[in-house]
């Protein structure tokens, strides 16, 4: 028996590349629908404009931050809640205030406790972006800033949100 005689003359073996398409559709899809890449944290805001701004590249290994966003009408809008801070009466600012600081505690008592986001002297490792319009009262601004250094919470790491003006815009 020759050689000739194994090997077909006609070159018709193909490799069906159909369940291999198919994986890769199913893939896709699956990736399309876990991975989220809106910015669902950050309201829409006209920030303000800084010159002198530092870019604050996350540091490997940090903790995710978290984004207070801050409305000119002096809505608080943190993890989905909102707090109204333009009420008339000072009790129902307080009570907000009060209960942005019960938010930002429960960050720490997230994630297997208190102690993985705390450094030793009790400070907050988490960090803290307020995200403010540029219309936004200063007093308001100021309510969080101590709502999130309150003796409780610590955060200490506070970052602003702004914009950068362009050389056209001459802002």
């Amino acid at each position: 028996m020759a050689t000739t005689d194994i090997v077909p003359a006609t070159d018709d073996a193909k490799m069906n590349m159909t369940p291999m398409i198919d994986i890769t559709f199913l893939l896709v899809v699956f990736f399309m629908l876990t991975i989220d890449l809106s910015s669902k944290e950050f309201f829409p805001v006209d920030l303000p404009y800084a010159r002198m701004g530092v870019d604050d590249k996350p540091v490997p290994g940090e903790v995710k931050r978290f984004v207070i966003n801050l409305t000119r009408d002096g809505r608080i809008i943190f993890k989905g809640n909102t707090f109204e801070l333009t009420s008339p009466d000072a009790g129902i600012q307080d009570d907000n205030i009060v209960a942005l600081r019960t938010a930002l505690r429960q960050i720490h008592d997230s994630g297997g406790g208190s102690a993985l986001l705390r450094e030793p002297d009790g400070a907050s490792k988490v960090p803290v972006m307020i995200h403010a319009d540029w219309g936004t009262k200063w007093k308001y601004v100021q309510w969080v800033m101590q709502a999130c250094a309150h003796p409780d919470i610590k955060i200490y790491k506070l970052q602003f949100a702004i914009k950068v003006p362009k050389p056209e815009d001459g802002n």
